[in-house]
């Protein structure tokens, strides 16, 4: 009888603490906590490693080809095209009324006779034969677009050939001249032996440049 007295007097003296029914001792619940996480380096090797960011390199602006300038080509090509663009600054020095203090002796050539020659002669070409004239002066074979276009220029070059011819401007016949073969200089030969591939022969697109030099001497010193 003396353990159940012993049970019973430490129940009542400590009523909150649980009391084996065995042994009479208290036990207390461990606390549980959390292992660390172990290091698998199969489970390393297996995730996705993470490449640096890199930074976007600023977009290039293209210069628009209306803006880009023309490259000269030091070749046969550039320099006549240099030769047909002096002659089309000195045309367009002389439609500004101005003129070289310079003495060129021209015979009977005077630079509005030159002109209708020069124009009447390919705008002849142009209407009447634009395939030929297209041929000796490039390496491309026209098409009906090519030639329908030629047709047409030539119909106004002959047009305006008869007009300088007889003077139907007036006084400004002169500066109509020169204002009209300063134009076909620059777009004509110079652009056509900087950017395009015209046959620069003596039968071919080489007289093109010579005569527009001719003109702007004849127009800048008469």
């Amino acid at each position: 009888s003396e353990p159940n007295d012993l049970i019973s007097v430490a129940a009542t003296s400590h009523p909150t603490m649980p009391v084996s029914p065995v042994s009479g001792r208290t036990r207390s619940s461990p606390r549980r906590t959390k292992s660390p996480a172990k290091f698998s380096p199969s489970a390393a090797a297996s995730e996705p490693k993470k490449s640096p960011s890199k930074a976007k390199p600023a977009p290039k602006v293209k210069a628009s080809p209306a803006l880009a300038l023309p490259k000269i080509k030091p070749t046969k090509s550039g320099v006549l095209s240099g030769i047909s663009a002096l002659g089309g600054l000195l045309l367009a020095y002389a439609a500004m009324g101005s003129r070289l203090q310079i003495e060129v002796p021209t015979g009977p050539v005077t630079f509005l006779n030159f002109a209708v020659a020069t124009g009447a002669a390919y705008g002849g070409g142009f209407l009447l034969v634009p395939k030929f004239l297209i041929d000796i002066n490039f390496s491309k074979s026209p098409d009906k677009y090519h030639i329908f276009f030629a047709r047409f220029i030539g119909f106004l070059m002959c047009l305006l050939s008869h007009m300088i011819h007889t003077k139907a401007m007036g006084a400004d016949t002169s500066k109509f001249a020169a204002i009209m073969m300063s134009g076909c200089a620059f777009l004509g030969p110079t652009y056509a032996g900087l950017k395009l591939n015209p046959k620069q022969t003596p039968a071919g697109h080489m007289p093109a440049h010579v005569i527009m030099l001719v003109a702007g001497i004849l127009a800048a010193t008469e």
